[in-house]
């Protein structure tokens, strides 16, 4: 089903959730704990995702209020637990968790040990693309036998063999009438069903309400060259000060692919037959490019441009940024470090030269190992349905509006609770997620898990040399990519070995 489909039908969703309540603080909904690039959308809000990753993204301290959440969701949980403990063999799962898991993270994981003695869970921290690295750790035989990942690296992976299809599984579970079809499709390959999603969200530009008051600029930049005077006037060098936030260290690729959009190109192109072609030199990915180096040469990005992701987020939460690309889901997480609520601003993209102001959005999901045994992917189901009942999500979104104080705009897969169940959302964020659905795209290019580091390689370059000539630059790039990557993916796409 198309993506424009999905965002339109969600975002329907998201204003059905609010259309009994007031206005008001938003609450959160991170139902898994990943990188934010995965995801998040991604984060990758999905698969950088998202994410994102869509890492739960919160330090927050435990509460009275968190504790009882968290025991009150796990004796409902475990009220639909079936006590087969006795009679099963001991398992070890193996899981991926981040440095940003929040306190319910692990009281829920120790929940799921005391209703599931058999079954041991085996951390492993894990820092990167966490949806992207599960694909490259599967072939090196250390992959977790649980994977969160976003929508658009399904086909890759179903391609590969490293996801296990869940329909039986699915089939057979209780909740399974609970959940949209639309988000189900979203994971759906050769109609097999790979994932269950849990939550969603949209990358926006986020500015800082009392930032732009202060420098007299009345409201979010409608062009790249407003962005670009607005950066020069929000930009103050003796308060630490930067007009924008860019990232030029690590994952650059996830933020410069909306200004390729934006400029009305791509990176790659996928064939008709899923093989990919790349467009690295494509007017648009220079007009980008160019952007970027303009930011860069003006000085309007923060000075430190080895900073990595989590750090600009911070950076943001203090003041230290005045705008930047900014997942609906990232709220809470921003207003733990210090930003107040009603100073975060949610707006589409500034158009780029195009006239387009396109973003990214999409849907995280938890899938299963389809190398792990048999045993262990059905230790992997218990623990994946574990932390996705109807209780538990809606017992963490009162813990997180415990913790942080609202309930995120998120995108939300079953149809057996809303954000009102857990408290109000306010009308205008939501409101800016249906207004940019139509010119909404999956949460990456094509192909980016195996070609994205050689475009992130690029971006690099041109903001450490303003003066570098970008064309030069990324078709460096594009020959290195297909010389060591290329035909690979394609003869994978073909189903060749």
């Amino acid at each position: 089903m198309a993506n424009k489909q999905l965002l339109s039908m969600i975002s329907v969703a998201l204003l059905l959730a609010v259309s009994t309540v007031g206005c008001g603080k938003t609450a959160d909904n991170n139902a898994n704990s990943t990188s934010v690039k995965d995801n998040s959308t991604t984060n990758q809000t999905a698969n950088n995702s998202t994410t994102t990753n869509t890492t739960d993204a919160t330090n927050s301290t435990d509460t009275a209020a968190s504790t009882n959440a968290t025991n009150d969701s796990a004796a409902a949980t475990n009220e639909t637990t079936v006590d087969d403990t006795k009679t099963e063999e001991p398992v070890t799962l193996n899981l991926w968790t981040s440095k940003d898991d929040s306190q319910w993270d692990k009281d829920m994981r120790a929940k799921f040990q005391e209703a599931y003695p058999y079954i041991t869970l085996k951390t492993t921290l894990h820092e990167g693309d966490a949806g992207n690295d599960f694909f490259q750790s599967v072939a090196v035989g250390n992959a977790p036998d649980v994977a969160i990942f976003s929508q658009t690296v399904v086909d890759q992976n179903v391609r590969a063999g490293t996801l296990a299809p869940l329909d039986d599984y699915f089939a057979s579970w209780e909740d399974s009438g609970n959940y949209l079809p639309i988000f189900l499709d979203s994971f759906k390959f050769n109609d097999k069903l790979y994932a269950l999603p849990w939550t969603g969200s949209t990358m926006l530009f986020a500015y800082n309400k009392t930032l732009f008051k202060e420098a007299g600029i009345s409201g979010p930049p409608q062009t790249w060259d407003e962005m670009l005077a607005d950066a020069k006037l929000l930009t103050k060098p003796d308060k630490q000060q930067a007009g924008y936030g860019i990232l030029a260290a690590e994952w650059t690729e996830w933020f410069f692919q909306y200004y390729v959009w934006q400029a009305g190109g791509d990176l790659t192109v996928k064939n008709p037959d899923d093989t990919l072609k790349l467009t690295f030199t494509d007017p648009a990915v220079i007009k980008a490019a160019q952007f970027y180096q303009q930011l860069a040469s003006a000085k309007v990005i923060q000075s430190d441009i080895t900073m990595k992701f989590d750090k600009i987020v911070e950076a943001f939460a203090q003041g230290k940024v005045a705008m930047m690309p900014f997942a609906t889901d990232w709220v809470g997480w921003a207003v733990s470090m210090g930003i107040k609520y009603e100073d975060i601003g949610l707006a589409p993209f500034p158009a780029g030269p195009s006239g387009k102001r396109t973003t990214a959005g999409g849907v995280g999901g938890t899938g299963i190992n389809a190398k792990s045994p048999k045993n262990v992917q059905d230790a992997a189901w218990k623990y994946i349905t574990f932390m996705n009942t109807k209780q538990t999500i809606v017992d963490r979104l009162l813990w997180q509006k415990a913790n942080q104080g609202l309930v995120n705009p998120v995108l939300l897969p079953r149809t057996d609770y809303s954000l009102a169940d857990v408290g109000v959302t306010d009308p205008d964020m939501v409101k800016t997620i249906t207004d940019v659905a139509a010119d909404t795209r999956p949460t990456e290019f094509y192909g980016k898990g195996v070609i994205g580091k050689y475009v992130d390689q690029g971006v690099q370059k041109i903001v450490a040399n303003p003066k570098a000539d970008p064309t030069k630059i990324f078709q460096k790039q594009q020959d290195l990519a297909t010389k060591e990557a290329l035909d690979d993916f394609n003869k994978a796409a073909l189903g060749q070995k």
